[in-house]
């Protein structure tokens, strides 16, 4: 149970957590991540407003990414310690 005193401050708490996210994080368009198993092969397909991008496999302790740098369907293999974010052709289609 709160107490009245403790009240005030859980609510100035929870107004400087919105005050502290950026405008350019909540205009940042959300993207989706769908994930397979396939045998011992995990998939993870990443899709920016339903435009696959990125494609990550992982089987055993080997790691592929694959991504769609210019938007034209084709895939490039990456380092596999890459780390994966959508690439400049989705920010550009989502605006």
């Amino acid at each position: 149970m709160t107490n009245a005193r403790s009240l005030p401050a859980l609510v100035a708490s929870a107004l400087l957590v919105f005050v502290t996210i950026s405008p350019a994080a909540l205009a940042e368009p959300r993207g989706q991540v769908t994930t397979q198993q396939q045998g011992d092969r995990l998939v993870h397909e990443y899709r920016l407003e339903g435009r696959l991008y990125a494609i990550e496999i992982i089987e055993g302790d080997q790691r592929t990414v694959l991504l769609d740098t210019d938007g034209d369907g084709n895939f490039r293999r990456q380092p596999k310690d890459a780390e994966i974010r959508p690439p400049s052709w989705t920010q550009e289609s989502s605006q």
